[in-house]
């Protein structure tokens, strides 16, 4: 139940609400930059406002985080889903094939968080929104996922191995930042 809002000068406004089954003072910010402090049952507004205070710079932190993602470019999807399947497993086909990573199978999926991932059993899972960056971002996807066909994790031999593939592996991670999913 929403307690009250108020307005904080470094903030903007903030909601206050209570919550029966909250057990600590929390703040939630939201991507429309609603930003939520939950009391839980027996706390108090005062104490609440303390902790929001407290936590200024975190949350103008987290704002700023907010507002970069807001102006990141999207990934192009005007184009033949089937068809940039095709190519990109065709591609990941070749690059299993030329570099020696082999896997187990490729599945193409809308996912929300991550471009891509491979499972301890070597499978590769490709984000749709793949199809939509240039083909040198493409390409370093594949490539990633199949490193870690060899390297489980991102450790000092995954990166190695990237980039004797990629090139300039870290100049491709951070062109990947300019991209949103």
């Amino acid at each position: 139940m929403l307690v009250n809002t108020v307005h904080i000068p470094q903030l903007g406004l903030v909601n206050f609400t209570q919550s029966l089954r909250a057990r600590n003072l929390r703040i939630t910010i939201k991507l429309d930059k609603t930003i939520t402090v939950t009391i839980p049952r027996y706390g108090n507004a005062a104490k609440a406002r303390e902790f929001l205070l407290s936590k200024t710079s975190w949350i103008q932190r987290h704002l700023r985080r907010i507002e970069r993602y807001a102006n990141k470019k999207t990934p192009d999807l005007n184009i033949d889903l089937q068809k940039a399947q095709q190519d990109l497993f065709e591609r990941l086909d070749y690059f299993s094939k030329m570099y020696n990573f082999p896997y187990n199978r490729a599945t193409f999926r809308r996912q929300k968080t991550k471009w891509g991932s491979c499972s301890g059993k070597n499978n590769i899972n490709l984000n749709i929104n793949i199809a939509g960056l240039p083909q040198e971002l493409q390409d370093y996807i594949l490539l990633h996922e199949l490193v870690h066909t060899k390297h489980k994790n991102h450790g000092r031999e995954f990166w190695a191995e990237l980039n004797k593939l990629a090139g300039d592996a870290k100049k491709l991670r951070k062109e990947m930042r300019r991209y949103r999913l």
